[in-house]
């Protein structure tokens, strides 16, 4: 879940506490990594994490300087502590499309207002136009659950509760207009033809609603990690919590694709795949 500042002050916290703990230890060894647990953050659908060891703090994304000619996941210039950083966008590094993109062709809310239109007008009119009854099985209703299930901010999940049940009535309207006209009852299905649009009109309201949420929630943290002799940034959505790693495994030389990430484990919370991010390779950066 994005995290809210009170969740970004608890995980500062620990890692103050950490970073005191551990003090005696060198910034660079690498050998001391197993002292420190890992911060777990998000990426798109992923999980990644990184040693606790270089990360200094977790704060909101600041204003960054672009460069000219910078590389593609170069953020650019940014400052913590009055100190310059070099940030970059772990989006771009991995190949991942942007929160933006994502909510545009993705979520596509829009478009699915369009299909919600189309197939109310065509319904109304008699006109033949297929339709998946279920809502869970329609385009949106299967972006919409798999979405749900997934960590997302509150009031996103706020609206996205509101949207549940005028979405099943919706479904459930047009389904009984559509079987009256099927049975040649066209009398009846009049009747629940003002019902139906009354119900179209509210879900489409909801529909805007939650396209306006989704754009006014793209959140990004910026993890700053203190390396051999600089700070950088990396942009992340969100980070989870600071935790231990089970079982943490090279990946086979055949499926590495980046100097970044050589390694994986499970999280000892609930047993999912972390892709555990290589601090040390940002040294050459």
């Amino acid at each position: 879940m994005p995290i809210e500042n009170t969740g970004m002050e608890m995980l500062n916290a620990q890692l103050s506490a950490l970073q005191a703990q551990n003090q005696g230890a060198a910034i660079d060894g690498g050998d001391d990594e197993y002292l420190y647990p890992y911060v777990i953050f998000q990426l798109f659908e992923n999980k990644f994490a990184i040693n606790c060891k270089y990360v200094v703090s977790i704060e909101q994304v600041s204003e960054t300087t672009e460069l000219v000619n910078a590389s593609h996941e170069f953020r650019g210039i940014s400052y913590y502590k009055n100190e310059p950083l070099s940030v970059f966008d772990l989006r771009r590094m991995f190949g991942l499309m942007s929160n933006e993109e994502y909510i545009r062709s993705v979520a596509d809310i829009p478009g699915h207002i369009a299909e919600y239109e189309a197939y109310a007008q065509a319904l109304l009119s008699g006109a033949p136009f297929g339709f998946e009854q279920d809502p869970r099985k329609c385009r949106f209703g299967k972006w919409f659950y798999d979405y749900r299930r997934k960590a997302v901010n509150i009031e996103v999940r706020k609206e996205m509760d509101r949207i549940e049940p005028p979405h099943n009535e919706f479904h459930k309207a047009a389904a009984a207009v559509a079987d009256l006209i099927s049975k040649g009852r066209a009398d009846e299905a009049a009747g629940h033809s003002a019902k139906f649009e009354k119900i179209k009109t509210g879900f489409i309201a909801e529909m805007n609603n939650l396209n306006d949420v989704l754009q006014k929630n793209v959140t990004e943290l910026n993890i700053i990690l203190q390396l051999t002799d600089k700070k950088i940034g990396l942009i992340v959505d969100a980070a989870e919590s600071v935790e231990e790693i089970d079982e943490i495994q090279f990946l086979p030389p055949s499926v590495v694709t980046t100097n970044y990430i050589k390694r994986l484990g499970l999280s000892k919370k609930d047993k999912n795949i972390i892709f555990i991010v290589e601090a040390g390779e940002f040294n050459a950066k």
